[in-house]
């Protein structure tokens, strides 16, 4: 045996055993298992990072507007960083189904070598080797797509399933969007309550004092006293109430930003989201315009066409141009190297009518993404309009609470001066105390509707606010539209 020979054998045999041991390797690192130290390490870990995180997006000593809290969630919210590697794996996929208009090369090779070399027995008294004991063989294979039409549909609907993981990543930045509005001016209503129930509580505890004057002095009755010390612990426990409130508002609304929710946020006042001044017909229009939704509904109409044009291609033939060449150290062949090639074709002649049925399936799932992109079209308007009239009685109970808060305002300093003169008893100022208060109360509420009436009828329209724009502003690939509805 040649020296040459005895290399590649113990080339073969090293690399065989090497990959003998990498394949061991990667078997038993995939058998191993998690110990109970593991989980502990990771949620210290993880509690480090948020906590790093929250200290480095926090300003100190500074409060955070709507815009600020905003930009914060749909930088950093799980929800949108899901979604946004949803969108790159329909991009990514979107490319694989390009490489099917590329050439595609195949590389082989193969070592063989006999325990014996063969031979051709002549006559039975000798024999004559026919090749070589040991046979290198490398093999070049060429493929390139000549004529197959499904594989531009099939781009095609790759290419409208990456736009759908666009609009659908933009319809998480809106969910996200209304969610932090929500609980921003949650927080702030729940601030201001706060703030009112510790003045009630203050004015409570002087009322409980006077009247338990009075009553010492025989001028109040015992059971008004009692009434002012209820009413008193009655303010202290909605301020109680509304403290653990806010603390939970402000741990959801850090959270919604990925953060921790044990640290403290202040939020800035003063921010507020305008009603949007058009009639109804605009704003409906609006909707059907920007609407993620219906750009996604859109795309699957598309997609839903490129399946149908899938099933009609699929009675054409498919040719494809291949050339191979193989190369030998096989010394007896006369000519070692050689090509192949030529053209392959494929046609389906009879598949037990396959083809037939699925191209009918492939209509009644068109039919079935117009009529779901028309009902979609029909919610989406009646959501707007839910939401104009919803706004519209917001806006209504808002100039109501302020009217009974200057009623009730005026009515409790005339019966506090009437009280201070000895005209009235104590039982009435308590009542007229009690109507202020409730009705400070509601205009902490309707404001708070009002602003969230706002935030759901502007996420209906599909439109950005508080600083964002709207990604459904940005240009996009355009979808081909149609009015078939069959």
């Amino acid at each position: 045996m040649s020296v040459r020979k005895r290399l590649r054998q113990c080339v073969a045999c090293s690399s065989a055993l090497g990959f003998v041991g990498v394949l061991a390797i990667g078997m038993l690192a995939g058998c191993t298992t998690l110990d109970a130290g593991h989980r502990a390490k990771h949620a210290e870990a993880f509690q480090r990072a948020i906590e790093r995180a929250t200290a480095d997006t926090l300003p100190p000593d500074e409060p955070l507007g709507l815009e600020e809290c905003v930009a914060i969630a749909l930088e950093r919210n799980l929800s949108v960083k899901t979604a946004a590697v949803a969108r790159r794996t329909a991009l990514l996929e979107r490319r694989v189904a390009f490489a099917n208009f590329l050439p595609a090369l195949d590389i082989g090779y193969k070592y063989a070598r006999w325990d014996k070399q063969p031979e051709n027995s002549l006559a039975g008294l000798f024999s004559i080797p026919m090749q070589d004991q040991s046979i290198d063989t490398w093999t070049w294979d060429f493929q390139m797509p000549i004529f197959a039409p499904a594989t531009w549909f099939l781009y095609s609907i790759h290419k409208h399933g990456a736009h759908i993981g666009e609009w659908a990543e933009e319809y998480a930045r809106q969910m996200i969007l209304l969610q932090v509005t929500g609980l921003y001016f949650h927080c702030l209503a729940l601030d201001q309550a706060q703030k009112t129930l510790h003045s009630q509580v203050q004015a409570a505890e002087k009322l409980a004092d006077e009247v338990a004057a009075f009553r010492d002095e025989g001028l109040a009755m015992p059971w008004e006293a009692e009434q002012a010390e209820t009413l008193l612990l009655a303010r202290r426990v909605a301020l109680h109430q509304a403290q653990r409130s806010l603390h939970q508002s402000k741990a959801d609304l850090l959270v919604a930003m990925d953060l921790s929710p044990l640290a403290d946020v202040t939020l800035a006042e003063g921010t507020s989201i305008h009603p949007p001044d058009a009639p109804l017909e605009d704003l409906i229009l609006t909707a059907l315009l920007h609407r993620p939704q219906l750009h996604m509904a859109d795309r699957k109409v598309a997609i839903a066409r490129d399946k149908a044009k899938i099933a009609i291609v699929d009675f054409l033939p498919s040719l494809a141009g291949f050339a191979q060449r193989t190369s030998t150290s096989n010394s007896y062949t006369t000519y070692p190297d050689y090509w192949i090639s030529g053209v392959a074709g494929v046609v389906s002649l009879f598949d037990g009518l396959a083809n037939v049925n699925e191209y009918r399936v492939a209509r009644a799932e068109r039919q079935q993404a117009y009529l779901e992109r028309e009902e979609a079209c029909l919610t989406i308007m009646l959501e707007v309009v839910k939401a104009h009239l919803a706004l519209e009685s917001a806006l209504e109970q808002a100039a109501l609470a302020e009217k009974a808060r200057t009623v009730a305002a005026g009515k409790y300093e005339q019966i506090s001066a009437q009280f201070d003169e000895g005209l009235v008893r104590v039982s009435e100022r308590l009542g007229a105390l009690a109507e202020k208060q409730e009705a400070e109360a509601n205009v902490l509420r309707a404001d708070y509707q009002q602003q969230v009436s706002t935030a759901s009828l502007l996420n209906v329209m599909g439109t950005g606010y508080a600083g964002y724009t709207a990604f459904s502003e940005m240009p996009l690939a355009e979808v081909k539209h149609d009015d078939e509805t069959s």
